[in-house]
């Protein structure tokens, strides 16, 4: 027979319960409009930048899929996590966006390792008729300018965010200003040294801001709380359970 103290310890237990499903559930409503979640190159376990890895990602229902670019020496774009891939490495661009442009509505997250040859992704990326699903990441302040001059495609700017950033609100204001001088329409951060504070800046200064690579449900819950635009994982299945609650 159960006692009346188990009794209430049980009811405490199905209210606390309750209660933390309550706050999972509300962490969409809390987080930006347009949040998206990006399946990093090799989520679900799948052999980054393969075709097959793609597949999965689209086939399982991602908004934003992540995968490397980089190019051979004849200059054909592959993906490949290498800067200078022989003639044989990698995985042909086109092969890639084809498996995106199966989907109506995935965005595609360029991760730049070379800009040797931009003119032919965008070329590749007009023909699949993904103009407006397509993005730069891993652009530095040394890379701005050769993006701009070579691509048509928007990109956000690779920033490693200082403790003072983190901590300072003049300094993460600074530094948004500084990445929007530089054309980019947001930061992309680890997210280990991100806080509320500089996401809350960059927003002010109108960009977006987006945090890799989140893949422990711990540090999912510490990012989610800091209100990014997007977060990139390799557990994206995991990630979106913990926002719909």
């Amino acid at each position: 027979m159960e006692t009346f103290n188990a009794k209430a310890a049980r009811a405490a237990a199905e209210i606390y319960m309750k209660l933390n499903k309550k706050a999972e559930s509300s962490r969409r409503a809390e987080l930006p409009e347009s949040f998206t979640v990006t399946c990093h190159a090799g989520a679900m376990f799948t052999p980054p930048n393969s075709v097959y890895s793609v597949k999965t990602a689209v086939g399982w229902g991602a908004k934003v899929v992540e995968f490397d670019v980089s190019f051979r020496p004849d200059g054909s774009p592959v993906i490949i996590h290498a800067a200078t891939p022989g003639n044989s490495d990698g995985v042909p661009l086109e092969s890639a966006l084809e498996a995106v442009a199966e989907s109506p509505d995935c965005e595609i997250n360029l991760d730049l390792k070379s800009t040797a040859n931009l003119a032919a992704v965008d070329e590749l990326v007009k023909l699949n008729g993904l103009c407006e699903r397509v993005f730069y990441t891993g652009v530095s302040r040394e890379w701005v300018e050769a993006v701009r001059n070579s691509s048509e495609i928007p990109y956000y700017l690779n920033y490693e965010i200082t403790a003072e950033d983190a901590s300072d609100k003049e300094s993460a204001r600074l530094a948004a200003e500084s990445a929007k001088s530089l054309g980019a329409i947001g930061i992309n951060s680890n997210f280990r040294g991100a806080s509320s504070l500089f996401v809350e800046a960059a927003h002010e200064s109108g960009l977006l801001v987006s945090l890799w690579t989140v893949n422990s449900p711990k540090d999912m819950i510490r990012v989610l709380k800091m209100k990014p635009d997007n977060i990139t994982t390799k557990r994206p299945n995991i990630l979106m359970k913990m926002i719909e609650g």
